[in-house]
C-alpha cells in the first residue's frame, strides 16, 4: 500500500469520527463527558462494550490461534473473552447498587479503605489506561509501517491525534456513538473480507482442512497441551481483564437503570462475532500448504497470518478494508483508554487530594487536559526505542490480574480490613510480576501457569486472612452488603 492511501485512509476516518462526536443532543457538562448522563440503552451500551473489548491484536490473534492450534485455540481464545463479559456484567449491577453515583472503581475503594489501598488502585488502574493505548498506538503504528514504510513515529503520533481529537469533544458520550460507528465498520469488513477469502480458498473443504492447525495434529477441540499451555493463562488474565479495568466501570456508571446487566451481556456476544469470525481466516492459512510452509520457515510471522491471506486471495482493496477494521478496533479501545483516564485524574487525584469542593467546571477541564496527558504519555511510552506490545501487555494484564480478587470480595463483603487489601496486592505485583514475565520471555509454560495462579490466590488470600483475623478479634461474622 502507498503511503498516500494509508495517509488517506487516516485522515478520512480520523474526519468521520470527530463529525460523529459533534453531534450531540444535550448541552456539555461533567455528567455527559465521565459517564453520559447516566442514561447509556441496552443496545448502544452493548455495542459499545463489545466495540472497547476488540483491540487489533485480538483481530490479528484470533487467526493466529486457529492457524496454530486449529479449534481448541480459538475455542480457549473466545469462550473467555466471552465468559469474562458476562460475568462482569453482574459486577456491574452490584457496582450500581452499592454505589449508584459513582465514577470509578478507585472512587468505591476510597470510601471503603484507607487512602494507600486507593492510591494503589488508583496506580494499578492509570498504569493500564496509559499502557493501554501505548500497545494501540504500537500496533497500529507498526502495521502501517509494514504496509506503507510510513514512519513508525509518524504513525504513532497521526494515530494518537485522531483517537485524542473526538475524545476531546464530549468524553465518555463522543467515545461511545463513535465506538457504535467503529463496531459497525469491524462487521462490514469483516462481512466483506471472510466470505470473499473463504470462496476463493476453495470454500468448506479448505476449511476442514485446517481446523487441526497447519500441523494437523490439533483435532480435540479440548486438547489438553492446548488447555494447559494456552486456556489456563489466558482464561485467568481474560477473566480479570474488565474487573481491573476502569474504561468497563465507567460504562456500568453510564448505563441507563436496570440496563447494565443486559448491555454487558449483549455486549459478550456481539464481541465474539468478531473472533469467530476472524478464525476462519486462520483455518484457511493452515489448509492451504503454501501458506503453512510459508510460517513454518518463517518467511511469514504467525501473527501476519491473517492480513497474508487476504494479501494472497483478494485484490489490492482486500487490504485497505482490511486496516480500517484494525484502525476501528484500534480506535475503540484507544478511544475508552483517554475517557477512563480523564475520569481517574479528575476524580480520584484532582477532586479527593488536590481540591474536594472543586466545581463540575473544573472537573470538567481538569477532565480533558487528562484526555491529553494520557495521550501524550502513551505517545511518549509508544516512542520507546525497542519497546514491544507483548512487555507492555506483561505489565497490564498483570495488574489486572492482582486487582481481581480483591475488587470481587469488596464489593460482596464488608468490613474487610484495608491492610489485608493492600498487602495482597502488593505481594501479587512484586512477586507475580517478575515471575510471569520471565516466564513468558523464556518460553516457560509451567512458569507463567504458576505465576498467574499465584498472583490470583495471593491477592485473595490476604484479604480473607485480614477478614478472619478481625472477626476473631471483634467476634462478629462479615456482614453481606
Amino acid at each position: 500500500m502507498s503511503q498516500a492511501l494509508v495517509l488517506s485512509i487516516l485522515t478520512s476516518f480520523g474526519i468521520v469520527m470527530f463529525t460523529v462526536s459533534l453531534v450531540r443532543r444535550y448541552s456539555r457538562g461533567l455528567e455527559l463527558f465521565l459517564v453520559s448522563r447516566r442514561q447509556v440503552g441496552t443496545l448502544v451500551g452493548g455495542m459499545s462494550v463489545a466495540a472497547t473489548w476488540i483491540w487489533a491484536p485480538s483481530l490479528f490473534l484470533a487467526a493466529q490461534k486457529s492457524f496454530q492450534q486449529g479449534l481448541p485455540g480459538i475455542m480457549w481464545f473466545t469462550v473467555p473473552n466471552v465468559a469474562c463479559l458476562i460475568f462482569f456484567a453482574f459486577l456491574a449491577a452490584r457496582i450500581r447498587k452499592v454505589f449508584p453515583q459513582g465514577y470509578t472503581l478507585p472512587e468505591y475503594i476510597a470510601r471503603c479503605y484507607d487512602n494507600k489501598t486507593h492510591l494503589t488502585y488508583l496506580l494499578c488502574f492509570l498504569a493500564l489506561q496509559v499502557c493501554s493505548l501505548a500497545v494501540q498506538l504500537i500496533a497500529g503504528a507498526a502495521m502501517l509501517s509494514s504496509l506503507s514504510g510510513m514512519p513508525y513515529y509518524l504513525g504513532v503520533i497521526i494515530i494518537a491525534a485522531v483517537f485524542t481529537s473526538y475524545s476531546l469533544v464530549d468524553g465518555l458520550y463522543s467515545s461511545i456513538r463513535t465506538e457504535v460507528l467503529q463496531l459497525l465498520l469491524i462487521y462490514a469488513g469483516i462481512g466483506i473480507l471472510v466470505p470473499l477469502a473463504v470462496i476463493r480458498a476453495g470454500g468448506i473443504p479448505t476449511l476442514v482442512a485446517g481446523a487441526a492447525g497447519f500441523e494437523g495434529i490439533y483435532g480435540n477441540i479440548f486438547d489438553p497441551s492446548v488447555a494447559y499451555s494456552f486456556g489456563i493463562t489466558v482464561t485467568i488474565g481474560l477473566m480479570s481483564g474488565p474487573i481491573g479495568d476502569q474504561k468497563f466501570w465507567q460504562r456500568a456508571f453510564a448505563f441507563g437503570k436496570g440496563n447494565a446487566v443486559k448491555g454487558y451481556i449483549l455486549g459478550a456476544f456481539l464481541f465474539g462475532i468478531v473472533p469467530v469470525s476472524m478464525s476462519l481466516l486462520g483455518f484457511l492459512g493452515a489448509g492451504d500448504p503454501q501458506a503453512a510452509e510459508a510460517v513454518r520457515t518463517g518467511l511469514v510471522p504467525a501473527q501476519q497470518v491473517g492480513p497474508e491471506v487476504i494479501k494472497n486471495l483478494l485484490p489490492g482493496w482486500g487490504l485497505a478494508v482490511f486496516v480500517l477494521i484494525v484502525l476501528s478496533g484500534l480506535a475503540s479501545t484507544g478511544g475508552s483508554a483517554l475517557c477512563a483516564g480523564g475520569s481517574l485524574v479528575a476524580v480520584d487525584i484532582y477532586r479527593k487530594y488536590l481540591r474536594p469542593s472543586a466545581p463540575e467546571a473544573d472537573l470538567l477541564k481538569v477532565s480533558r487536559w487528562s484526555v491529553l496527558g494520557t495521550s501524550l504519555f502513551a505517545v511518549a511510552i509508544a516512542l520507546i526505542p525497542g519497546i514491544t506490545i507483548l512487555s507492555l501487555f506483561l505489565f497490564y494484564g498483570t495488574l489486572r490480574s492482582s486487582t481481581m480478587a480483591p475488587t470481587v470480595l469488596t464489593l460482596f463483603l464488608d468490613r474487610i480490613p484495608s491492610w489485608g487489601i493492600f498487602t495482597g496486592i502488593i505481594i501479587a505485583l512484586t512477586c507475580g510480576l517478575p515471575l510471569y514475565c520471565y516466564g513468558e520471555l523464556t518460553g516457560n509454560v509451567h512458569l507463567k501457569v504458576a505465576a498467574n495462579i499465584g498472583i490470583v490466590l495471593v491477592s485473595l488470600i490476604f484479604p480473607l486472612i485480614s477478614l478472619f483475623v478481625s472477626r476473631r478479634l471483634n467476634r462478629e461474622m462479615p456482614v453481606m452488603r
